[in-house]
């Protein structure tokens, strides 16, 4: 499974009229909309766009129990190839239901493709930690119903044994690391066979918002730069990580990584929270807790990133029966199904969870704290396609010892007009 970030609507090599779309909502020509009456018996398909294989089948069977009538035609993808996807439906027809990340209210909210959910009775369930990521304009586009968690993943028996506090500090990290490596026992497990982009902002975004609401906008406008301690610091740590981690690492995938990582070879892993269900497939007796990353104040919150996001066509002729299906994905079963089927928290009041999460108590306990901060509030800012990934592909290159951190930091610079807030029409 992939977080997080935001790709933009764009597609390079692929021209089409944005003005057109704008206009006619993501349509490609003005057509008239026939209606529709989903109460009565007729028989009805509803075209549904996933970026996840997990949840589709505990969906079907909620909506074709409650609605015999209905008949959802699945396609499913990777939340990677959403942005080729949309360019092509917007051209040729949406799909009545795409469900995605709460990030796409903002890829794709100005192309008027979503319909507005705000003020719709099911959404009252709906946390209200999940809205600000899918609002636009006052607009709420997007319906959060599952969340995704980063930071420090831990081996409770591997801390235990060795006497060692979960830190607050970076000082304080430091101290742990090295009295993992006068055990030795690996402090970091680490997977830079891939793209390092999501550990590179875990170890910099949340201290870019703290540094400034409006980092990215700031960036864009020479306000900021690459330079400056919040940004150049996280690629440090990562370095870091990477010295403390495997000499392999660099031909280590997730996969490998996850498991390494569950039997004790690493006492920390700086991850996303999709890694829970492969830590108890590999051993459901794992003990694992999450603790922030570290900052030089000693108030790191935790990462927090809405996810499967439901998302009903501005076009779609069924709106009225879309709103009783997302009502349905409310219910305490059916989002609690959802929430199994990817070992999420929920974002919706009363789910009915039954996986296990041995991290749960921690991520309960920064919640009530309020330490927990939502990602997209920054991740808006700094695109994933053309920013985070190629920045992610310099810092690699500098770990390498192929490239100066100094000219690493001057291309993120140069990156900067693909910064700052959306613009909405």
């Amino acid at each position: 499974q992939t977080s997080i970030f935001l790709p933009p609507p764009g597609i390079a090599g692929k021209p089409w009229d944005e003005d057109l779309f704008v206009k006619n909502g993501g349509k490609g020509e003005e057509t008239a909309e026939p209606s529709a009456d989903p109460s009565g018996e007729e028989e009805i398909t509803l075209r549904v766009l996933a970026t996840g294989t997990d949840y589709p089948e505990v969906i079907d069977e909620a909506v074709k129990e409650k609605f015999p009538n209905v008949t959802l035609e699945w396609e499913t993808i990777s939340w990677n190839d959403l942005n080729g996807k949309m360019q092509q439906y917007m051209q040729s027809g949406m799909p009545d239901i795409v469900i995605g990340k709460s990030q796409d209210a903002n890829n794709y909210g100005k192309y008027n493709v979503w319909a507005d959910l705000t003020d719709k009775p099911y959404m009252e369930k709906v946390s209200a930690q999940a809205l600000p990521g899918v609002t636009i304009e006052d607009k709420v586009l997007g319906m959060s119903c599952t969340a995704l968690y980063g930071g420090v993943f831990y081996n409770k028996k591997i801390f235990k044994d060795q006497h060692l506090e979960v830190p607050t500090t970076w000082d304080e990290m430091e101290e742990v690391v090295k009295k993992l490596n006068d055990a030795g026992i690996t402090p970091f497990a680490t997977h830079y066979m891939e793209n390092i982009l999501y550990t590179t902002c875990l170890y910099t975004l949340p201290n870019m918002y703290e540094a400034s609401a409006t980092w990215g906008e700031d960036f864009k406008n020479g306000e900021r730069n690459a330079e400056d301690p919040e940004f150049k610091g996280g690629y440090e740590k990562v370095k870091y990580m990477m010295e403390n981690s495997w000499e392999d690492t660099y031909s280590i995938d997730q996969t490998t990584c996850d498991a390494r990582f569950v039997k004790g070879e690493a006492a920390m892993q700086v991850d996303g929270s999709w890694c829970i269900n492969n830590y108890l497939v590999l051993d459901d007796s794992f003990e694992f807790g999450l603790f922030p990353v570290p900052n030089e104040n000693g108030d790191a919150k935790l990462v927090f990133e809405p996810d499967i996001t439901f998302f009903q066509s501005a076009d779609t002729k069924y709106s009225d029966l879309i709103d009783d299906i997302f009502a349905l994905m409310t219910e305490s079963d059916v989002i609690g199904g959802i929430c199994d089927s990817v070992s999420e928290g929920s974002l919706v009041e009363g789910a009915n969870v039954t996986f296990t999460n041995p991290s749960q108590s921690d991520i309960d306990m920064y919640t009530e704290k309020g330490q927990i901060f939502d990602i997209n509030l920054i991740g808006c800012q700094t695109p994933a396609a053309g920013f985070w990934d190629e920045c992610s592909s310099d810092l690699s290159e500098w770990l390498h010892g192929n490239m100066s951190l100094e000219d690493a930091l001057k291309n993120a610079d140069s990156r900067r007009n693909l910064c700052g807030f959306k613009e909405f029409e």
